[in-house]
């Protein structure tokens, strides 16, 4: 069963998604964007994401996958853990990640929707709650998946799934030279930050893209703030410095000669805080506004899984729609519980890993560095966050896996 007159508010990959979900199912719909196709080729990097198997599998089914170059297309991880002594333990991914710039990916989805028919629509930056208010008498249903304003306005927090009322981390996302490929990394040092790296296909053609998470009052903040555009060589050599200190796996692939920032913008600096906001919203149309994406949930990246939950839900959103109405609060809060299936997982396991991690965790990470069984294991939970989060919370299922690889894993010793 179809209906018509879905609005969709915001072009990021869950609103995408979404639109292009709905198009192939036969649902009318409007996108509602504050950039066209070519502003978000110029713009600045937006993010620096990992879309994993699940993420990649919807895309194909959309007949929308692009940019699928050798070298983006990434088979194996590493996790490296700083401290004494070090812990290391990788190899291959069941699936490739795959990373590409997204000013070349939301601009093509985007191409996608509009080349199928689609219905667009381009809007004032940042448009409130007046506005998707008034957008929604021509609409059966309003879908908010981006918008700061229109966020803010009609989704408040929702206290009870956001224990964090500030940033955890101060976060510079970025493109650079002069680091040499090898895979995606996940690089640890406890106290100090969380560094994700690897290969990214982007309008530069294939380059080294690098997420550090710097904890706050630590000696990684401080490059998360500095200015490239008032002092490039400073910046440079104050990140590569850092970089050795507390990111040894990165820095030994570093080229000083030619490592540094594409360019200014091709660096993004600033933080996050986590929160999930009330999904479900009453219009003075009548009419419902339902969250989806970064609407819905901003958590930090610590866990790399924004963008595969925005395309998660953007997904299960779609199916709900496709099936019919009526669009009213219930079939809403209906939806919701649907995603939050997935996103609370996710939300769960993203808010646990801002904190030191548990024993247990602990216990996991000497197994994983003992058993390539176990290391397989853990690198390819990034790819399926309700199983991660089902092991990773759980003492007992720790326990049961290390067991069952005949690994006696004693507590670690308090310093």
């Amino acid at each position: 069963m179809t209906t018509n007159g879905i609005g969709v508010v915001g072009a990021g990959i869950s609103g995408l998604t979404l639109a292009l979900r709905l198009q192939q199912l036969g649902v009318d719909v409007t996108l509602y964007s504050e950039s066209t196709a070519d502003q978000m080729r110029r713009g600045r990097l937006p993010n620096t994401v990992a879309r994993m198997k699940r993420t990649l599998a919807r895309e194909r089914a959309l007949g929308s996958e692009h940019f699928a170059v050798e070298g983006s297309l990434v088979g194996t991880a590493r996790i490296s853990i700083t401290g004494e002594p070090p812990l290391e333990f990788g190899g291959s991914l069941d699936e490739p990640f795959h990373g590409l710039d997204f000013r070349l990916l939301l601009p093509a989805l985007l191409d996608d929707f509009t080349a199928r028919g689609g219905r667009l629509v381009m809007t004032e930056p940042s448009p409130g709650a007046a506005e998707v208010d008034a957008w929604s008498a021509r609409h059966e249903l309003m879908v908010v998946a981006a918008g700061r304003r229109s966020v803010a306005e009609l989704f408040p927090r929702d206290e009870s799934r956001s224990p964090y009322d500030r940033p955890q981390r101060s976060l510079l996302a970025g493109l650079y030279t002069g680091i040499a490929h090898d895979g995606f990394g996940y690089n640890v040092s406890p106290g100090v930050c969380e560094i994700f790296q690897m290969p990214m296909w982007t309008r530069h053609g294939l380059t080294a893209a690098m997420l550090v998470e710097a904890i706050p009052g630590g000696p990684m903040e401080a490059v998360t703030r500095l200015s490239y555009q008032d002092d490039p060589e400073m910046f440079t050599r104050t990140l590569e410095k850092l970089l050795g200190e507390h990111a040894p796996r990165i820095a030994e692939r570093i080229d000083s000669g030619s490592f540094g920032p594409l360019g200014p913008d091709d660096l993004l600096q600033g933080a996050v805080t986590p929160v999930v906001r009330t999904p479900v919203a009453a219009l003075s149309t009548g009419r419902v506004a339902l969250a989806i994406g970064d609407a819905w949930i901003t958590n930090d990246p610590v866990t790399g899984q924004g963008a595969n939950l925005g395309s998660h839900c953007a997904w299960v959103a779609a199916e709900a729609i496709a099936a019919g109405g009526p669009y009213d609060e219930r079939f809403a809060w209906s939806v919701a519980d649907t995603m939050w299936e997935v996103a609370g997982p996710v939300t769960e396991w993203s808010n646990a890993f801002l904190q030191p991690p548990a024993e247990h965790l602990l216990r996991l990470f000497v197994g994983a560095a003992m058993s390539q069984d176990v290391a397989g294991l853990f690198i390819n939970l990034f790819s399926d966050p309700v199983s991660a989060w089902a092991l990773f919370s759980d003492p007992a299922k720790v326990d049961a896996v290390l067991a069952a690889h005949d690994l006696q894993v004693p507590a670690p010793v308090a310093s």
